[in-house]
């Protein structure tokens, strides 16, 4: 009666000349796309030795565990079983051992699957629907059917006049939904979708719809018109978002130019201009003519105001630059039931509204979230209990556990004229830049110098403040004509590298004359200095 104890089941699935190993969880089916694979087993061999073992047998059932009929049988050694499914279908595995005395452990009433694997070798059956429904709009419609289906596999691509590459739908997967965009200027919209099964099995279709131009109004590619996830609470719950507190585009409080909004989060306000940087950037500096003036550098003063620091979000949300990222978690306090479900949810308007995103399938970290465009999002994780206890959904007004910035946007940056010191500046140069961005790192200027305009590029100073100016104090052996490059990065990663395409004449000779000689204006000779 013990066997099940020390005897256990993994499956090894083969084809195409791989092996992917798949321990089952208890309980739990392992999905096959193949109909042959290799079942290993393990064992207590002092166990064995004990029960004077003779062979180890493996049962089958197709009827979840009513009839059981033996399959195989091998000798008592670490080893495996190879297994050929008939068809598809779901099979439960055990293995029994024959002892010295020709008697079966464990008995038959006491036979239990210690695997279960689902051989499922059908295409899931993607269908897309794509028409024009008004000049310039177009409406994608997707069903996908199969019977172990794994929506969360659903991917979704377009491309249409004015674009060369396929760009993503952003949508949330499901297995049956729609969406529709804007496509201004008209022309040929072409649409090809993936989704596979919890098999592997994978599904595609594509197809495409002439559109005509529209008013020009509008914004081109797909957008959200429903909240990024779905009003789907479980149906058990009696907390949280109910269906007349959910804004509709009909209310007027949510509609796609609500997601077109950057950021959006009260933790993250418009901001303030970086004062101190825009100071130092208008202080005169010694030596340097047209600033003692009062003239500036041309084309500087006129856009003072974008100078230095560009507003910045205050707070402590992750920053990352790509629409595709993770949220790690840990779950505590697990009760004797485990864990039933993990959802997500999300709001872009720091919890005055929150939408379920979805559940992670495995219920372990990190849980994978897509979202339609740069932005900060807001999330909290809802863990549900075996038995169904959870915390209640987050409420209107709530804060988010976590707050994410996506920004996929390089720092825009613009180097201005570099200008060469006067007097006992006169081997230095005072370069000037601008660079906005929402998300600029601490110390995100780098410079650097070359001879041409291909380098090789020479560190002038790294880790600059962004002050939009830096004085550069030359070293001997400096090459005539140099050419100059800038780099600013954010906090999310991107970098923006700018080079001049002019060089700048470095002349650090002061010419002086010395008189020779006076001559008159009639034809009476030269006046001779003394030496």
């Amino acid at each position: 009666m013990r066997h099940l104890n020390w005897i256990c089941l993994a499956l090894l699935i083969c084809g195409f000349g791989s092996a992917v190993d798949a321990a089952p969880a208890a309980g739990k089916p392992v999905y096959s796309n193949k109909p042959r694979f290799r079942i290993p087993y393990h064992f207590d061999a002092e166990e064995m030795r004990k029960l004077g073992a003779r062979e180890i047998r493996l049962y089958v059932s197709t009827d979840l565990g009513i009839r059981w009929q033996q399959s195989q049988a091998v000798a008592p050694q670490p080893g495996k079983f190879n297994f050929q499914a008939p068809s598809e279908g779901e099979f439960w595995f055990c293995v029994r051992t024959l002892d010295g005395r020709n008697q079966l452990h464990p008995a038959d009433e006491a036979v239990h699957p210690g695997l279960q694997v689902i051989v499922d070798t059908t295409v899931p059956q993607l269908s897309l629907n794509l028409r024009q429904i008004a000049p310039g709009r177009v409406q994608l419609s997707w069903s996908a059917r199969d019977e172990h289906l794994d929506p969360s596999k659903l991917r979704l691509e377009y491309i249409q006049a004015g674009s060369t590459n396929w760009q993503t739908v952003p949508i949330v997967p499901k297995a049956a939904d729609s969406t529709e965009w804007n496509v201004p200027q008209g022309g040929r919209v072409a649409v090809r979708g993936a989704i596979a099964d919890l098999a592997g099995n994978m599904g595609q279709a594509e197809t495409q719809v002439q559109i005509a131009p529209g008013n020009g109004n509008g914004q081109a590619g797909p957008d959200f018109r429903d909240p990024v996830a779905g009003n789907d609470l479980p149906p058990d719950s009696q907390a949280g978002l109910k269906p007349d507190q959910i804004p509709t585009a009909a209310q007027g409080q949510l509609n796609r130019d609500s997601w077109d909004q950057p950021g959006g989060l009260a933790d993250f306000p418009s901001g303030r201009q970086d004062i101190a940087a825009r100071e130092q950037a208008q202080r005169p500096l010694s030596g340097f003519a047209s600033l003692q003036q009062g003239n500036g550098i041309p084309g500087f003063r006129n856009q003072e105001t974008s100078l230095g620091a560009a507003p910045r979000r205050e707070g402590s949300a992750r920053v990352v630059n790509q629409r595709q990222f993770q949220i790690g978690y840990r779950i505590e306090e697990i009760g004797p039931s485990g864990i039933s479900s993990v959802e997500l949810f999300i709001t872009q308007d720091n919890g005055a509204t929150w939408y379920r995103y979805g559940e992670d399938a495995d219920k372990r970290s990190p849980f994978v979230v897509n979202v339609p465009r740069e932005g900060a999002y807001g999330f909290t994780l809802i863990v549900r209990s075996g038995v169904g206890l959870a915390a209640d959904p987050p409420q209107p007004g709530e804060r988010p556990s976590i707050v994410v910035n996506v920004d996929e946007t390089a720092p825009r940056v613009q180097l201005l004229p570099v200008e060469q010191g006067r007097g006992q500046a006169l081997n230095k140069l005072l370069v000037r830049w601008m660079v906005q961005d929402e998300n600029l790192a601490e110390r995100p200027i780098s410079l650097w110098y070359g001879a041409s305009p291909t380098g090789p590029w020479q560190p002038i100073a790294g880790g600059l403040d962004n002050t939009g100016s830096h004085v550069w104090t030359m070293a001997a052996g400096i090459a005539p004509r140099i050419f100059f490059r800038i780099e600013a990065r954010d906090t999310a990663g991107n970098v923006q590298r700018l080079d001049t395409t002019e060089p700048l004449l470095i002349d650090l000779s002061k010419p002086s004359a010395r008189i020779l000689d006076v001559e008159t204006t009639a034809d009476s000779g030269t006046l001779g200095l003394p030496n």
